[in-house]
This record gives structure tokens, sequence and C-alpha cells, in this order.
């Protein structure tokens, strides 16, 4: 199998040989595959690769699978990076919900992770069943022709390796070995389209084409080839993409054409970049119409530009801004919509009962910063001993996404967390027989 793997892989002229990559692994059969891909080729064709895990809290068995991976990274001697994600995804799930939004989250932290590691790829488990249903679900949702071949063998850095595999040929390979994996529980939810599509359509295709859902990987393979050229025509020959790092389109080179195929080009040379549909397409075309010379447009994820004959087009930051800030002992700090306040009291005064403030000894920082919560934030639950992901516990306590994102952590000079918000603090600092404690207030505005 693993030779397989490579011959196909050379036969597109890529060679992995003393490369470095970076494995985007979530523990089902697919990723796990690659894994083993990966320990074969570090070992063949020293291959030097580290694993990615992206745990986007949306799923109570999301946790086992992290600790899956984490596991096999460990057995194995694999360097791995453990990432949650909630926000990010979150922002975008009214847009483009939450599969396609947490698809874009693990993207970006692919190319973050890409550039530390200095990887010549980054690689991803998918194989031709995924590619297949990515292309039925496209043509549910009446995309164009990039939706026939979203899923190809090599996009830029990114490389799927086992694109040209069945789902069943990876399953077998796996149990045959008694090589472990994660199994998803809502692979059986036939909410999602991507799960109707494979119970309902994909036995159907299998059965009914002489060869099965191998027919429709060559047509992503023929798809996938003139797309290449076409993208190569557009950006060497006809001039009207000025630059794609940022992204500038020029308007008076669009003019010279007719209104329908000024449309489809647009959509064509866009839809590389980004995700658009055909509304977003006739707002920009309306836009580069417009005598106006200079126009802000804001779409979706979209920041759109005009100015005179250009037109920039730039993703929007889809991780809120940090903010931190230095909490004063004694004054009201106004946070994010919340009025924050720490001080010294005698404990006589107060109620430790209370859930209006938190009480805290002295041993619990000299000096404190009240910021905004990040992905990876851990602390200690109060009555718990162990340590619970920040994101977890405020999904677990149904805290709305809006305030997730902006709720105050107090912070010490240790950067320990020792309060989030007013919902729990840490266990780490408890009152005993002390005269004088800090007393915390967070309170909304």
């Amino acid at each position: 199998m693993f030779e397989k793997i490579c011959e196909n892989l050379l036969k597109n002229g890529i060679d992995i040989s003393k490369k470095r990559v970076i494995a985007g692994i979530s523990g089902g059969p697919d990723s796990t595959l690659l894994f083993n891909f990966l320990l074969f080729c570090r070992e063949r064709h020293n291959t030097a690769f580290r694993v990615v895990h992206v745990n986007h809290l949306e799923r109570d068995a999301a946790d086992d699978e992290e600790r899956f991976v984490r596991e096999l990274c460990k057995d194995h001697s694999v360097e791995g990076v453990f990432l949650s994600d909630d926000s990010n995804a979150g922002k975008m799930r009214k847009d483009k919900g939450f599969e396609m939004a947490a698809r874009e989250a693990r993207r970006r932290t692919f190319l973050e992770e890409a550039c530390r590691f200095r990887a010549d790829f980054v690689m991803t488990g998918h194989n031709l069943d995924d590619a297949v249903e990515t292309l039925l679900i496209n043509v549910e949702r009446g995309s164009g022709i990039r939706g026939i071949a979203s899923n190809k063998l090599k996009s830029g850095i990114f490389i799927k390796p086992l694109i040209f595999l069945r789902k069943r040929e990876i399953s077998d390979f796996l149990d045959s070995r008694k090589i472990g994996y994660v199994t998803d529980e809502t692979n059986s939810d036939e909410s999602m389209a991507r799960n109707r599509i494979r119970r309902r359509v994909m036995p159907v295709l299998d059965g009914g084409l002489k060869n099965g859902i191998r027919d429709f990987g060559k047509l992503i393979e023929n798809t996938s080839s003139v797309l290449d050229a076409f993208d190569w025509i557009i950006e060497h020959e006809t001039k009207i993409l000025r630059s794609r790092n940022p992204f500038i389109l020029d308007i008076s080179k669009f003019l010279y054409y007719n209104n329908k195929l000024r449309k489809n080009l647009l959509y064509y040379i866009i839809s590389r970049d980004f995700n658009v549909d055909s509304a977003l397409i006739e707002r920009i075309d309306a836009l580069m119409l417009s005598k106006k010379a200079n126009i802000i447009l804001r779409e979706k994820n979209l920041k759109i530009v005009k100015s005179y004959d250009e037109l920039k087009l730039e993703k929007s930051s889809l991780i809120y801004g940090d903010r931190k800030e230095e909490l004063t002992a004694g004054e009201t700090l106004h946070f994010n919509g919340y009025e924050v306040k720490i001080e010294k009291v005698l404990i006589k005064d107060c109620d430790p009962a209370s859930g209006e403030y938190m009480l805290f000894p002295f041993e619990a920082g000299e000096t404190f910063n009240v910021r905004t919560p990040k992905t990876n934030d851990e602390f200690i639950p109060f009555g718990m001993k162990t340590g619970k992901k920040v994101a977890r516990f405020l999904m677990n306590a149904k805290v709305p996404l809006e305030e997730r994102r902006v709720l105050p952590l107090l912070v010490n000079e240790r950067g320990e967390i020792l309060a989030v918000g007013l919902y729990r603090r840490t266990d780490m600092y408890r009152i005993n027989k002390q005269k004088r404690c800090y007393r915390y207030y967070a309170r909304k505005s």
C-alpha cells in the first residue's frame, strides 16, 4: 500500500524524499493511514513530519479523538501540535455553516504551522470517496466548474496522497494489520448533506456505473488539468490579474468584455482564492461598473475595495483581536462591556459563598491583567484537580458564543488564569485562615 502511494506521488511529480511535511491528523481511518504512511516515509525516505490536530470542540467525542492522536504521536516519537478552535469557526457559522468554517480554520492553521516548520508540503487524508462526495455536494449547491475539481492531488503546497484510494480500501488495510483508529459517531446523521450523499447516493453510483465512482475520479482529474491551463492563461496572458498577493484586479481590462462574459470571468478568477456565489459576483460587478471612484464593500468574510481602476479583495480577519489590560487594585476597569475590579479587603467583611464576587488569597499574585480568551487557554476549575480548556468549559456551561469571545479572564503575573469571567474561579488558590484577601468583581456594564 505505502509503495503504491509513493509511486502515485512520483508519477505526478511529487518527491517527498528528504522533505518536511505538516500532516493534518484527526484520528479517523484516513488520517491514521496517512500517519502510518509518513512513518514509512520517515524510515525509507528520510521524510520529516509534524502532526497538527485541530479540536473544534463541537462534539463530545472531540476530546477523545485528541487523546487518541496524542497517544499516537507519543508512541511513535512524532512531534505534535494540538490546537483548539471554537470562535474562529463559530464566527462564520451563520454565513457558511460549521463544516466549511471549520475547514477554513484548519487550512489557516496548517499554513501557519507549515511556516514555523519550514514545511515543503501540507498533507491531509482525503480519499476518492471524499472527493466524489464533495463534488456532489457542490453540484447540489449550484457550484461552478471549480466545484468539480475542488479535491485534487496537489493544490499549492497542499497534497492529498490518498486521493486515488477508496474509503473501504483504507479501512480494510488498517483492519487487516490491526491498526486502531477513531470512528466519527456523527457519520450516521443524515441531516448532514455529506452523510446523506454517502449513505444514499454513493452506493447507487457504485452499482450503476461500470467502474463505480472511479469514473468520477477521472472526471475530477481531467477538470483539474483544464483549470490549471485556464489559470495559467489568465495570469500570464489576459493581464486582468495585477497581483495575487495582495489580490488586485484591473477593472479597466474587465470592462472590455460583455455583461455575461465579464461575470463568468470574474467568477472564474476570484473563485480560485475566495468562496463566492452568484449573488456576490453580481454585487462586485455592479461595484466595478459604478461611477464612484472609491468604494468599500464588506460581504460575509470579504473586504472588497474599489480604488479608481483597481479592485482589491482580502479576507476579513477571522480572529478577534487580542485585548489585554492591566488591572490595578482598587480601580474599576471597563473591559468589553464588563466592569472589572480587584481590591484588598478583610475576609470577615466578605461572604465566601457570594455569587457576586470571588475571593483569592494574596499568594494568587501581586499584579494582574484582564484579557480575552485564546483558543488554547486552560485552567483548573474550582472543585477539579486537572486542567480544562477554557473554550470547552464555556461551551459546557452554555455560555453564548458572542460572550465567549469578549469574556474577561483574570490572569496573574505568572500567566495563570485565576477566573473565567464570574463563571468559575481556579482551584489553585483557596481561602483558608487568612485575615485579608483579594475580592474580584466582573459585572456586565
